[in-house]
């Protein structure tokens, strides 16, 4: 075998894997980029994480505004609230809901103004499958009360 043959094999064998790991890494170069550029989409399909808070945020807010309007509605209102309302009437008028938000399970946080003066409430509620929109107010608590009085 002459050296000088054996010497360019080795220089072709050597060009042709210069090659191909050449294009292996830009192969992978590129697929890492595309990868990390990726934007990505994911599908949740337990709709109860989505639809549960802007229930009981909706039934909050009917069921104060019905409150404090002098005509509570018994489907979002519970019979105890509804008794205590009948003997002692909470009317209010309110001009605007500045926030309405679930802060828990459960329970809601109210924030409006109300006669020209900012209020708050933290409202529970009770979510049972008997009742018509499974939640129905059942405690109002005024927030800050004793700070504005």
């Amino acid at each position: 075998m002459n050296f000088d043959k054996f010497q360019a094999d080795f220089l072709r064998e050597n060009r042709k894997l210069k090659i191909i790991v050449g294009v292996g890494l830009i192969i992978f170069s590129l697929g890492t980029i595309s990868n990390l550029l990726e934007r990505k989409y994911y599908l949740y399909k337990g709709a109860a994480l989505f639809e549960e808070r802007p229930l009981a945020e909706e039934v909050c807010r009917q069921g104060f505004l019905s409150i404090v309007s002098g005509n509570p509605n018994p489907f979002v209102v519970s019979k105890g609230i509804l008794d205590l309302v009948k003997k002692d009437p909470f009317t209010l008028t309110v001009n605007k809901i500045l926030k309405l938000s679930s802060s828990e399970l459960g329970s809601c946080h109210l924030v409006l103004k109300a006669d020209e003066k900012l209020m708050a409430f933290k409202i529970k509620l009770h979510g049972h499958a008997s009742n018509p929109f499974f939640y129905k107010l059942l405690e109002m608590e005024e927030l800050a009360a004793k700070e504005n009085e």
